[in-house]
């Protein structure tokens, strides 16, 4: 049972984990939307809009801003959010 269980908890990490979006060129969007406390949207610019979920808090009048050109889900130090570095917990691109 013990086994079965470990089994499956590592497939579903797996599965979650490959399909996770990733982004290339991110510091190229020009604007971003504050969706709610932990979510933004950067939109403009080249490439796809994305959503970025983070841990971080963050409000309309947040200083953000794109550390990394490149990331994906659950990729650390991607953003600075009001002084602080905050890990992407998940990208989606739209």
């Amino acid at each position: 049972m013990k086994y079965t269980l470990t089994i499956l908890a590592a497939v579903l990490s797996l599965s979650t984990s490959a399909s996770a979006d990733c982004v290339v060129n991110a510091k190229a969007k020009l604007r971003f939307q504050v969706l709610d406390s932990h979510t933004i949207l950067f939109t403009g610019g080249g490439g796809s809009d994305f959503i970025v979920k983070t841990f971080a808090f963050v409000t309309r009048g947040s200083d953000i801003r794109i550390l990394k050109d490149d990331f994906c889900s659950h990729d650390s130090a991607v953003l600075y959010i009001d002084g602080e570095v905050a890990d992407a917990r998940q990208v989606t691109k739209l």
